[in-house]
């Protein structure tokens, strides 16, 4: 992990244990810090203050994150939304108004750490971090490179898993705290879609990822899920098979079926 050093940074995030978190997690990367609680003040400082990474919380009183985007530019400046909605339309603003990534909370910091380095290291580079980047198409697009994917992956489309897969990824995609409640959440709006069962959704892409171990390109399958189909080793699970596959999609870097 390259180790990038930030002369000024601002904070603007509502919690102050969430600003104490950010300055702990950085100590040693961060020379001077400013922060504030809302937004009120927000542009002020920043206009003062010339930082060269800002934190900016979507959802603060007074004026919001998004508001006070409008009005941050420089190409020398990291700009980085924070919040606890991970939803669709927070981070596809976040990026329409030129932010460099954004962390949901909370956060694990030693993948906080090394995410904001490497996202300040291609910053250097004048190159955009490709994460959460896949937003900014629309379905019909992620649909066909999930199809792609999942074709590489050695499941043909003529199987139901198949269709019940590309779905579950577009819905993890756009909230991945879907994992979370698989059968409310991911399999219930299958059925719905389908006009089947809770069971025969659940059933299918169980097929279909049993498949995949035994078709797929090895290279392929090693690449999203870590290993090579071994029977020792077992199939992933469903929702391990569903948040390899979006997670490669998030991060951006897809040699199979891909950008």
């Amino acid at each position: 992990m390259s180790r990038v050093h930030f002369k000024k940074t601002l904070i603007i995030e509502q919690s102050r244990e969430y600003v104490v978190q950010i300055r702990s997690m950085l100590k040693g990367y961060l020379d001077e810090v400013e922060f504030c609680y809302d937004g009120s003040r927000a542009l002020e400082i920043y206009h003062a203050f010339h930082p060269d990474l800002i934190f900016v919380e979507a959802i603060l009183p007074k004026r919001d994150g998004f508001a006070i985007m409008e009005h941050i530019h420089g190409d020398n400046l990291l700009k980085i939304i924070v919040t606890s909605i991970n939803q669709e339309i927070i981070i596809k603003k976040a990026f329409q108004l030129g932010a460099d990534y954004i962390f949901v909370k909370p956060y694990e910091q030693d993948s906080f750490v090394a995410r904001l380095m490497d996202i300040a290291a291609h910053k250097k580079e004048n190159k955009r971090y490709p994460g959460f980047g896949y937003l900014l198409d629309d379905d019909s697009v992620l649909r066909g490179r999930i199809s792609s994917i999942l074709k590489s992956l050695g499941i043909p489309a003529n199987v139901k898993g198949y269709a019940f897969l590309r779905e579950s990824i577009l819905i993890v995609l756009k909230d991945i705290s879907s994992l979370n409640s698989m059968k409310d959440r991911i399999y219930t709006p299958i059925a719905e879609i389908y006009d089947t069962t809770l069971s025969r959704t659940e059933r299918n892409i169980r097929h279909a990822i049993e498949m995949s171990a035994s078709r797929a390109d090895p290279e392929a399958y090693e690449f999203f899920f870590g290993y090579s189909f071994d029977s020792e080793k077992g199939k992933p699970t469903n929702g391990e098979f569903i948040s390899a596959v979006a997670d490669k999609i998030i991060l951006g870097n897809l040699p199979y079926g891909g950008k």
